[in-house]
């Protein structure tokens, strides 16, 4: 992505924070939890009192595009300092899962060049990992980023 990023801060190994400063100050979160060896999962929203993350709300603060620059300027530092992760993520709707599908394809050609991308999509026996191509009409339900080496 081309867009400067928000400054972020890493709060301990696997979280990371940064205000969002659109229409209001809005704090967000990425947190990279693991969920089988070496596959980590993104987790992104907005942070709660209790300090749990809300992956459900919708901001609307008109600064979406500099938030994404910001998530995926994390996901870069995280996996430079962990090149065997393989990272998962999905939206957490149908609309937000389309939404990540519109900036993979638009933005493929600049990932491509760091990440080994694929995307898991459903069919009759289940769901499927396949090599993401953004070229297809398919709407992947999950994608898979590993860094290159």
């Amino acid at each position: 992505m081309s867009r400067s990023p928000y400054i972020y801060n890493k709060e301990s190994g696997n979280r990371y924070n940064f205000i969002s400063s659109g229409n209001r100050s809005i704090i967000k979160v990425v947190e990279f939890t693991p969920t089988s060896k070496n596959i980590y999962n993104l987790g992104f929203g907005d942070l709660l009192p209790d300090g749990e993350i809300d992956d459900t709300v919708k901001s609307n603060n008109g600064d979406i595009i500099k938030v994404f620059a910001t998530v995926i300027d994390i996901l870069q530092d995280f996996t430079k300092i962990n090149p065997s992760f393989i990272i998962a993520f999905e939206g957490s709707t149908f609309e937000r899962t389309r939404l990540y599908n519109r900036i993979i394809r638009t933005y493929y050609q600049s990932f491509r060049k760091t990440y080994f991308v694929l995307g898991a999509i459903e069919t009759e026996a289940g769901r499927e990992s396949v090599p993401f191509d953004p070229t297809t009409a398919l709407v992947y339900s999950v994608f898979f980023v590993k860094r290159i080496e």
